[in-house]
């Protein structure tokens, strides 16, 4: 059986499970334990799989000169995929009006979210001690910066850095075999986790939400499909049902963990065996876009913030639409490591839009699990269109073999 039917029969059966047994089975804690368990392994991976891979891309993309080059364009075609994302999602809520006959006063006042400040963000890219830099945590900002700065210690020792050099290639080399091991119980993982979702999550918990999640989903399917598909298509020529069906498992758990960080291991092996890209530059780009493409995000964040204003019957003009679509571009730029990036954007766009209630983005806080799934998604297939499209511009992606693993 190929493996994204594994994966498919995985989902389903999760969700039919989780949907009969209902959030007071005694089979409920089983199953969110092991998808919990499934997807720290995969955390885990996260932070040496990024660390190693990078160091060896900066070498590789220094050594050919084109770092900062490739750096500049995968910033400039994510920060692009945001806006496109964040304008759908303005356009689809003015349009279809999800917020429309919501009940404002059955909601309490929120809690206050985080955001950086520039400065500390700024500051937290650059860790102040080795301690700190291991708490980084999915801060993939510092991991990249701490990696620079080692690639160009290698480069700069020439010979004297060769055995190093030959020790990161091969602990790199060993991480990718030993994600491959661990994914191929993906399915299994899979089953667990939408189980547990689905038995947790009761109809009278999503119904007041129903047309905000579908429009959430609209817009996302417009923009995989007719945004990021045909950017790869007339860009590289590659199908974009082609493309679509080689990183399907990396956005299936994106979608199911509503964690981008979580499906970066998936990412990294979808690119590689399924679309046939040399992961000395597009590992390189796909963990620039691990922080910065929220596409997805935009989406879902454009749509949120025109339901509360009309859930709270606001009219808003087309200049407030159209800094709200600014707003969201700029202030995804420092998410880095956050998770729940549309509920952040759409408190910090509420909080700096005068004619907007702050306190309005406690209105999706019951819904806002689903919709981290829906736009985590779109952030994925976002960062595999962006290193797809840069992989094949430096020349460094073979002809696609969607070959029968992931």
């Amino acid at each position: 059986m190929k493996f994204w039917i594994k994966m498919i029969a995985g989902l389903v059966m999760g969700i039919l499970v989780g949907s009969y047994i209902g959030h007071n089975s005694i089979f409920l804690e089983p199953l969110r334990t092991g998808g919990i368990l499934f997807f720290r392994v995969l955390n885990f991976l996260v932070f040496p799989l990024v660390f190693f891979t990078v160091i060896r891309n900066v070498i590789y993309l220094r050594q050919r000169k084109s770092l900062f080059i490739v750096l500049v364009k995968a910033l400039g075609y994510f920060i692009l995929l945001t806006v496109v994302g964040a304008t759908i999602g303005v356009v689809l809520g003015d349009v279809l009006k999800p917020g429309m006959g919501m009940n404002i006063n059955a909601f309490e006042s929120p809690n206050v979210l985080h955001y950086p400040e520039t400065a500390d963000f700024v500051q937290a890219i650059v860790p102040d001690s080795i301690a700190g830099f291991l708490k980084s945590g999915f801060a993939v900002l510092s991991i990249v910066f701490v990696s620079f700065i080692i690639g160009s210690g290698i480069i700069l020792a020439k010979e004297d850095a060769d055995e190093f050099h030959g020790l990161i290639v091969s602990i790199d080399t060993t991480l990718h075999k030993l994600t491959i091991i661990i994914l191929e119980f993906l399915p299994i993982g899979l089953f667990a986790y939408i189980g547990y979702l689905m038995g947790f999550m009761t109809k009278f918990s999503i119904l007041p939400y129903l047309k905000l999640v579908l429009i959430v989903i609209g817009g996302s399917f417009i923009q995989v499909f007719i945004i990021q598909a045909l950017l790869v298509f007339f860009l590289t020529g590659l199908n974009p049902f082609k493309f679509v069906h080689a990183v399907l498992p990396a956005a299936i758990l994106g979608y199911v963990s509503g964690n981008g960080y979580t499906a970066f291991p998936a990412l990294v092996e979808c690119m590689e065996y399924n679309l046939g890209t040399d992961r000395q530059v597009f590992t390189f780009v796909s963990a620039i876009g691990t922080a910065f493409s929220l596409s997805g995000s935009g989406v879902a964040a454009g749509v949120s913030t025109l339901f509360v204003a009309q859930a709270y019957g606001l009219d808003l003009s087309i200049y407030l639409q159209i800094i709200i679509v600014f707003l969201i571009t700029v202030l995804s730029l420092k998410l880095d490591g956050l998770s729940g990036g549309s509920l952040i954007l759409l408190s910090i766009v509420l909080s700096q839009i005068i004619k907007l209630p702050a306190e309005g983005y406690a209105l999706i806080l019951g819904i806002s699990a689903v919709i981290f799934q829906i736009e985590t998604l779109v952030n994925v297939v976002g960062n595999a269109a962006v290193s797809y499209v840069l992989s094949c511009s430096v020349e460094s992606a073979s002809k696609v073999r969607v070959r029968d693993f992931l």
